[in-house]
């Protein structure tokens, strides 16, 4: 995150434009490293001598994947999933996962986590991780290893003849 912003503590692990209060941000938000979100585009600068800038919004429940990119105007979502590595183009609608560049629709969020359930593939975060989950207050290292060593247990359990 670069420069001042409102919200610093809910885009950790993102870079908000330097253009930080044309970024707008809704409760419960998680993105990964590398993350990006922009409100302004200067490519248009060299052809107009003009700077292309529109308000995004990132809305309530959004997870934004490791290094997506937002492009400036987009709106994206309550309860919507951005993959790793997309590039957001279009506004997303609520409750959907996109993934791609461009980024598309592929599922619902349900479909995704009724197909993770099915799967048996979610294990449980400790009361560590969950009580500072979406505050943007970092684990210290040794939360963070014993949240590591909890997940690593979790899976061994349930995969102990791989």
């Amino acid at each position: 995150l670069k420069g001042p912003s409102k919200y610093y503590l809910k885009g950790m692990n993102s870079n908000i434009d330097s253009l930080s209060e044309l970024v707008e941000i809704g409760d419960n938000f998680i993105s990964a490293p590398g993350s990006i979100i922009l409100s302004h585009d200067t490519s248009t600068v060299t052809h107009t001598g003009k700077l292309r800038i529109e308000k995004t919004v990132i809305g309530n429940n959004v997870f934004l994947g490791a290094n997506a990119v937002v492009l400036p105007g987009i709106k994206i979502g309550d309860g919507s999933i951005v993959g790793a590595g997309s590039i957001v183009t279009k506004n997303v609608p609520p409750g959907m996962v996109v993934v791609g560049n461009p980024a598309k629709v592929i599922t619902s969020v349900e479909k995704y986590m009724n197909k993770c359930e099915e799967r048996d593939v979610l294990y449980s975060l400790t009361s560590e991780v969950l009580e500072k989950h979406r505050t943007g207050i970092k684990m210290t290292p040794k939360e963070k290893s014993r949240s590591i060593q909890d997940l690593y247990q979790q899976y061994w359990r349930k995969n102990s003849n791989e």
